[in-house]
């Protein structure tokens, strides 16, 4: 394509970048723009409360008309996560193989969304979307149908490669197909965008078929129930625990919503080969002895009310643990996910349980992202001008960018980037200028977006101060203080032990209604001057800050 009257194409990450999850990346030449993935990130343990977060979409909501699509590499949720959320503010189409199609509507119809705007493509597709035309090459991941796009652009051609390895010997779908990258390296290549999240990590990865193996290990030496929790997208490894199951006369019960839901949509397209009668529903479970039962469940990441967790809390309606039992972690944790995965596996353990993960040596996780030499190979394929790491964080990609300027890139040519941050390529130039303000969107039970840092900075005080509550009687006619205030507290100090540190509590509030008493028809004042003086009061009492909430009572 040749460049036209439009000037610049502009990127714009709005998210992946310095953070593995909530991949979304926005292209916009003149009038037109596509995105490519919309995934959703898991909180932080200083989030409390917050169940996902996803990206800022606020600004493409006065471009809706110029969206000409979204377009998702793979079915992972931190790439399409986000659509039943975000997709209703933006209402274009999907454009996604038949793999991640499927999970997208069984989302949506989760969602109670409509699926008519989700359109089928495959590796041989090319969508032409305004300024944009888009084709497809198939890679290895731990999910099938998974892409690289192949991106013409008025101003170059761009790769956009999402998360991808090169296994020779993938258990589903095929392998990436290099030789179709390599002619487009041939054709020249502007700008690629890359996986980057294992740039640290040297050499090659394993193939994924070295995970049965380790999984018929842990069988044959499990007298109870095995249970195997990994990503529910992870539909190779799926069909691995299947084949150890059937290998050893177990029945296979799928726990928990996602996970059931992912494999029916799996099977059902002809992904999975699952024998006649082997699946059981988890109410059918205590139908079984306990050596006939394998278990795949999904919360492999430690998500409070996820399937593993319940089970952990001895919570389940179904499922409980016993000492002969075998938990399996084939799955090693996202960097926002190691405490809650930690946590999850030691309350597991005191079942008595035997509890395996990849720290204890086995090979019971392969990384679904390419390894340093496998980035190289990739590189050396393309041989871009210009490379952005995508997918990982600021470390990682820090890593990507010190392996291609040892392979000769300059560090000028290999762009770090953050959220908002603007790209502008013209022909033969690639430069990052500029940025638009984004935050974070989360969701927090039904409410998305509703909560901010303010929120959460109360939220958190809470959780480690405490709470104080001052409640301050006043008489309805008058206006005037009827009576003393009354201190209650909860989470700070137990009350019955702290009677001394409380009732100075009150006469702190005393004083600061006697030395203002006509304050009290201003409350924004006089709350404001309760709060301050409690503080500190309590801060030089007990070196803590709880949050300090004074009430007006009319009585």
């Amino acid at each position: 394509m040749k460049p036209s009257k439009f000037g610049n194409l502009r990127l714009i990450p709005l998210g992946g970048v310095g953070d593995v999850t909530k991949n979304m990346y926005v292209y916009e030449y003149g009038q037109d723009i596509i995105i490519v993935d919309c995934g959703i990130g898991f909180p932080d343990e200083d989030m409390p409360g917050i169940d996902l977060v996803i990206p800022d979409v606020t600004y493409l909501k006065d471009k809706k008309h110029m969206i000409r699509g979204i377009i998702v590499t793979h079915p992972h949720d931190d790439h399409i996560g986000g659509l039943p959320y975000i997709w209703p503010e933006l209402r274009c189409p999907i454009f996604a193989q038949r793999l991640a199609a499927g999970f997208i509507k069984n989302k949506f119809n989760e969602a109670k969304l409509p699926k008519d705007s989700i359109k089928n493509v495959d590796l041989s597709t090319q969508l032409k979307l305004g300024a944009f035309s888009v084709s497809f090459y198939g890679v290895s991941h731990s999910v099938p149908d998974a892409t690289g796009l192949v991106i013409e652009t008025p101003v170059g051609r761009i790769i956009h490669q999402a998360d991808f390895k090169l296994d020779w010997t993938p258990v589903v779908g095929n392998p990436t197909e290099v030789g179709k990258i390599a002619q487009v390296g041939d054709k020249g290549v502007l700008l690629m965008l890359s996986d980057a999240l294992r740039a640290e990590k040297q050499g090659y990865n394993l193939s994924e078929k070295t995970i049965q193996p380790a999984f018929e290990r842990i069988e044959g030496a499990t007298s109870g129930k095995v249970l195997i929790t990994m990503a529910s997208s992870n539909i190779g490894r799926i069909q691995q625990a299947i084949n150890v199951a059937v290998g050893a006369g177990r029945k296979v019960a799928l726990v928990g919503r996602s996970m059931e839901g992912n494999f029916q949509v799996a099977r059902d397209l002809g992904y999975l080969d699952v024998p006649p009668g082997l699946i059981i529903a988890p109410d059918e479970i205590k139908r079984f002895p306990d050596n006939k039962l394998l278990l795949i469940v999904a919360g492999s990441q430690g998500q409070p009310g996820s399937a593993l967790s319940r089970i952990a809390n001895n919570d389940h309606k179904f499922v409980f643990l016993k000492k002969d039992d075998g938990v399996v972690f084939s799955a090693d944790p996202i960097p926002s996910s190691e405490s809650a995965q930690h946590a999850l596996i030691d309350k597991l353990s005191k079942f008595g349980a035997d509890v395996y993960y990849t720290a204890l040596g086995d090979a019971l996780h392969i990384s679904g992202h390419a390894a340093a030499e496998e980035l190289k190979v990739m590189i050396n394929l393309v041989r871009p001008k210009y490379l952005i790491p995508i997918g990982a964080t600021f470390r990682q990609m820090k890593a990507f960018s010190n392996l291609a300027q040892e392979m000769g890139w300059g560090e000028d040519k290999v762009l770090l980037l953050e959220d908002g941050q603007i790209v502008n390529i013209s022909p033969g130039k690639v430069e990052a200028n500029g940025r638009i303000e984004t935050r974070n969107i989360y969701i927090d039970g039904l409410g998305i977006g509703d909560v901010g840092n303010i929120v959460l900075r109360d939220r958190k005080v809470m959780a480690e101060e405490g709470i104080v509550l001052v409640v301050v009687p006043v008489d309805a006619r008058t206006s005037q203080l009827a009576g003393e205030p009354d201190i209650v507290s909860r989470g700070f100090v137990f009350e019955k032990e702290s009677e001394g540190l409380l009732n100075g509590a009150k006469n702190v509030v005393k004083s600061v209604l006697a030395d203002h008493p006509d304050s009290i028809l201003d409350w924004r004042f006089t709350r404001r001057h309760i709060e301050e003086n409690l503080e500190r009061y309590f801060y030089e009492e007990t070196q803590r800050r709880p949050m300090v909430l004074p009430v007006i009572v009319e009585v």
